[in-house]
C-alpha cells in the first residue's frame, strides 16, 4: 500500500495457457515494478502505464487498486503480453471462476479450478458486505489462501491487515489464514517521521544554530563517512541559520 490509497498484489503463474507470453531474464524484476508503483504511480492509470511499457520477465498476475477511485484491475502479466481486466472481461472465463460485477480475484494460480472456485464462492456468499473482519473470517481462512503471509489491504481507509505463519518457538496454527491478524493504521505510519541514522559522525551535522558553520573541510569529510554507512546528506545552505540534516537511501 502507499500513502496515494494504491495497493498492489503479485502471485506467480505455474500453470498458464497458450493466453500468457514468453518468460525471459531480461528486464526489469517484477520485484521493482511493484515498489515503482506504489512509490510513484498517484493513480490506477498511471500504474497500468508503467506496466504497459516497462520490460517485463516472468508469467505473474498482478492486482492493482486505486481506494480514490474505488476500482481495481486485475493484470496477465509476461515478457511479451500483458492484458488487463475488470469485473466486465475477467479472465479465465469458465464455470470455475465467473465473472462477479465490481469485482476482480484469481485463486492461487491461472488454470487452478478447486482453489479458484473455492474463493469465487467465498466472495458470493460475502457480496456487498465484505469488510477486512468479514474477510478475515469467511474468505481467506475458509478459501485457505495465505500458507506463510496474508495482508489485506482497506484502501478506503488506508489500514492494513496482516498475519504471518508461524514462527520458530511460536504456538498456534501452522498456517498464516489461521492466525492473529496485526491491524496497521498506514495513516499513522505515513505521517511519522523518518527516523534518523545514529553515528557519532552523523549527529555532528546537526549543531546550534547560534554557532558558526562547520568548515567545508569537515563537512566533506563526514559527508564520505556518511555515505559509507550508505546515508545521504542533505544539504541546503550553509549558514549560522540552517542545520544540516541526513536521511537514508536505497543504495
Amino acid at each position: 500500500m502507499s500513502s496515494t490509497q494504491m495497493g498492489i498484489s503479485e502471485i506467480g503463474i505455474y500453470f498458464s495457457d497458450d493466453t500468457f507470453g514468453d518468460e525471459s531474464m531480461s528486464g526489469l524484476p517484477f520485484i521493482f515494478v511493484e515498489r515503482y508503483i506504489l512509490q510513484y504511480s498517484q493513480t490506477l492509470d498511471d500504474a497500468l502505464s508503467f506496466v504497459s511499457n516497462v520490460k517485463r520477465t516472468c508469467r505473474l498476475v498482478l492486482g492493482v487498486a486505486d481506494g480514490k477511485l474505488g476500482t481495481a484491475r486485475m493484470i496477465q502479466y509476461s515478457h511479451s503480453r500483458v492484458n488487463f481486466f475488470d469485473d466486465q472481461n475477467l479472465q479465465p472465463l469458465a464455470e470455475w471462476h465467473p465473472r462477479l460485477t465490481n469485482a476482480v480475484y484469481l485463486g492461487m494460480d491461472w488454470l487452478c479450478p478447486s482453489r479458484q472456485y473455492k474463493l469465487y464462492k467465498q466472495i458470493l456468499y460475502q457480496y456487498g458486505k465484505i469488510t477486512p473482519e468479514s474477510s478475515i473470517r469467511n474468505i481467506t481462512s475458509v478459501a485457505k489462501t495465505g500458507d506463510l503471509h496474508v495482508a489485506l489491504y482497506d484502501l478506503t481507509d488506508t489500514v492494513m491487515y496482516v498475519a504471518n505463519a508461524r514462527g520458530t518457538n511460536e504456538t498456534g496454527p501452522l498456517e498464516a489464514y489461521q492466525r492473529q491478524f496485526v491491524k496497521i493504521d498506514l495513516k499513522v505510519e505515513f505521517a511519522r517521521r523518518t527516523i534518523p541514522y545514529s553515528d557519532p559522525a552523523l549527529d555532528l551535522l546537526t549543531w546550534d544554530k547560534t554557532l558558526k558553520p562547520l568548515p567545508l573541510t569537515i563537512l566533506n569529510g563526514l559527508k564520505s563517512k556518511a555515505q559509507n554507512f550508505a546515508q545521504a546528506i542533505v544539504i541546503d545552505r550553509l549558514s549560522s541559520t540552517e542545520t544540516l540534516t541526513h536521511a537514508g537511501f536505497d543504495k
